[in-house]
């Protein structure tokens, strides 16, 4: 009885193996025979490059003629406050001159530049109103008065260096208000126009 049940269980095995001998083959070709899915990924167009924009002339014009005026307007009040100290550096503020100088030619060559591309614009009295000649005209009185207000302080004239110390400042405060207008091209306000003469009622 006993060896019966081994017997059976032996041959259980065997043919258990011979079955898995037979297909395990066939159920590995299948798998091998059998397509992989392969998942499909979207591949996503590369983003457009933005176009590169050309910088626009009159926009770089007007760009470096406020950094220009920026510059003047510094290189001009250092040398009003280094001139009205205690003991002003003569050596230093030569060399300030000198920048100013430089960076006074800058401004006029950047608003020339400004002007040749803006359009015209007439005046109260109907001409043209060139504001580039109010600009030169405002920075060379500033380069004479730093000049002037050099040699007060190389005589150690108080009064003097005073005096073109406000008038120094009062040309920087003159190109701050003129070169903006110009930058923007901004009319000039018209004159008040007269009221005209109230007109008497009858009987009064």
């Amino acid at each position: 009885m006993r060896s019966t049940k081994l017997i059976a269980i032996a041959t259980a095995l065997v043919c258990g193996s011979v079955t898995l001998g037979v297909t395990g083959p066939a159920l590995a070709a299948g798998r091998a025979a059998r397509p992989v899915a392969v998942e499909s990924v979207a591949v996503e167009p590369a983003a457009a490059e933005p176009a590169a924009v050309d910088s626009v002339p009159e926009a770089d014009s007007r760009s470096d003629s406020i950094g220009s005026l920026g510059e003047t307007l510094n290189l001009g009040s250092r040398i009003a406050k280094e001139a009205d100290s205690w003991n002003p550096d003569v050596e230093h503020l030569r060399d300030l001159r000198v920048r100013l100088r430089e960076s006074a030619e800058r401004l006029l060559a950047d608003v020339r530049a400004v002007k040749a591309k803006t359009p015209a614009r007439p005046g109260t009295d109907g001409l043209a109103v060139d504001p580039v000649s109010d600009v030169k005209s405002q920075l060379d009185t500033l380069v004479k008065d730093v000049n002037d207000l050099l040699a007060a302080v190389d005589a150690k004239d108080v009064a003097k260096v005073t005096a073109l110390v406000s008038k120094v400042t009062a040309d920087l405060q003159a190109l701050l208000a003129s070169v903006p207008k110009l930058l923007t091209n901004a009319a000039p306000l018209p004159a008040p126009v007269p009221l005209p003469a109230p007109v008497p009622l009858p009987g009064l």
